[in-house]
């Protein structure tokens, strides 16, 4: 009796308790592409042609989703999404695995397995290592920080920038 009473408390308490991969969020399809909806922030809204919302629960990669949103764009041949991971390898020399993934300033912090970006809108990556930073170079923590810029419009302006420098003021007598 002893047993069957241990048994069943195990049992029950592995199964209230255990780990579980459920979001609340729901899967996120463009183009027949799962991104993140953190993604969709760097799309051009007008280049969306349908929504089509599905309110069944989908279980993608072991991960529960709560519905699906499939987005059809204009011209599905335009864009090529890469993952970070595949940023990282194509753009940068990084081999280490210690990376901070910053869009246009912004840290991305959450489904960094998923976010995707497309090709044609990175401007440029720049990477930043720990050691630069005063406070961080004491440190025993070493990683990089990887900055991508798409080409927004605030980007392109500042890349097309030419800034002159001189040694003698203009206009001054």
């Amino acid at each position: 009796m002893k047993f069957i009473l241990i048994f069943s408390l195990l049992f029950f308490t592995t199964l209230f308790f255990g780990q579980n991969n459920k979001t609340e969020e729901p899967a996120m399809f463009f183009d027949s592409t799962l991104l993140s909806i953190n993604t969709m922030e760097y799309i051009e809204p007008n280049e969306i042609e349908s929504i089509n919302v599905v309110k069944k629960d989908t279980v993608i990669n072991g991960v529960l989703y709560r519905g699906q949103i499939n987005i059809t764009s204009k011209n599905p041949k335009k864009y090529d999404f890469i993952s970070l991971e595949q940023i990282k390898s194509e753009f940068t020399k990084i081999k280490s695995n210690d990376v901070i993934y910053m869009v246009n300033g912004a840290f991305i912090k959450d489904n960094i397995e998923t976010f995707k970006l497309d090709r044609n809108y990175i401007l440029e990556v720049e990477i930043t290592n720990s050691e630069e930073f005063y406070n961080l170079r004491k440190s025993d923590t070493k990683f990089d920080i990887i900055n991508i810029l798409g080409k927004t419009k605030e980007n392109l302006e500042n890349k097309n920038k030419v800034l002159l420098r001189g040694h003698e003021a203009i206009g001054v007598k």
